[in-house]
């Protein structure tokens, strides 16, 4: 059976700067192994994102679960999902037509996913993304965050030339998709250059499919949970909008990995061997004599059991 929870909050600095909340995303279930789920962020600088997003999230989502069938072939899933994003970007063009606004005031994300039993389709525009739980228990980022040279978001409107369509390789039992503020906490700077690069304790929490409790406190409850956890995020962390889709199939099984690989990093360490790196590198000249001493702290740090977060360990 699929379970799904969706929130959406708006972020502080938009509080603050009163300022709409320019995410938005959604959700449909079609039967018991199939669903269709959408994230969208309207770009922070232009008037009528917000707009833009809406439109993007509903009429992706609708024209997918409309014309998507679960024994369809894979191309044809992900030639409806293309045609889903070239609408959505195509109603948001006669949108500001129509209001006789600039076209660039509606610039807008789309990550979009199709989940059928436990196959995994998907579409991606922006820094937007998307996580999978494999069936091996492992917790694995999809999509890039599409921004170019200077940082700047590669938006919807910049065509299929930008848009990934794929369908992922391996079978899954859970799969998240969020908007960049909340994307990026899955990916703390510490560990972003080590090989398992994703916040394996965090991703579990919002995405293992027995942990969340859909079947004792059903998705209000599930939903009501991770939306406190979300709102308690401090503002230093995260000041943008903040969303979050989970779309879970119970009925998929899936194996763990070790305990170690669940476990809460040593950020003190992690923090520590990032800072020593990054002054080695802009200070060479300081550290030529000077022994890495990173993975002993490691070792020291946990005798018993290895580390995920070591770019030499074997998974």
């Amino acid at each position: 059976m699929i379970y799904a929870y969706g929130i959406t909050q708006q972020g502080i600095y938009h509080i603050k700067k009163d300022l709409v909340c320019q995410d938005a995303h959604k959700i449909i279930k079609c039967g018991e192994d199939m669903a269709v789920a959408a994230v969208a962020d309207g770009l922070g600088s232009e008037k009528y994102s917000d707009i833009a997003s809406r439109i993007a999230a509903d009429l992706s989502t609708e024209y997918c679960a409309k014309n998507i069938k679960p024994d369809e072939t894979d191309d044809n899933i992900l030639a409806v999902i293309k045609d889903a994003f070239e609408i959505a970007q195509n109603r948001i063009e006669a949108v500001a037509i129509e209001n006789k606004h600039e076209l660039d005031q509606y610039d807008t994300t789309l990550s979009l996913v199709v989940l059928i039993n436990n196959k995994l389709y998907y579409g991606h525009s922006g820094d937007s993304g998307i996580i999978a739980m494999t069936t091996e228990g492992k917790y694995e980022k999809i999509t890039d965050q599409q921004r170019d040279d200077d940082g700047r978001v590669l938006p919807l409107y910049f065509g299929e030339e930008k848009w990934e369509f794929s369908m992922y390789p391996k079978p899954v039992s859970s799969v998240l998709l969020a908007t960049d503020g909340m994307f990026e906490i899955f990916f703390p700077i510490y560990i972003r250059e080590e090989k398992v690069n994703i916040y394996v304790a965090l991703a579990k929490y919002f995405m293992d499919p027995h942990g969340l409790g859909f079947e004792t406190i059903g998705e209000a409850g599930v939903k009501e949970k991770i939306g406190e956890f979300i709102s308690s995020i401090p503002e230093s962390q995260v000041n943008d909008d903040k969303t979050v889709v989970v779309v879970v199939n119970d009925k998929v099984e899936y194996s763990l990995q070790p305990d170690y690989y669940y476990v809460e990093p040593d950020w003190k360490v992690l923090k520590q061997r990032y800072e020593d790196e990054w002054k080695s590198q802009a200070y060479p000249h300081l550290f030529k004599d000077k022994e890495d001493t990173d993975q002993n702290k490691l070792s020291d740090a946990n005798p018993d059991e290895e580390n995920i977060y070591n770019k030499d360990a074997e998974h």
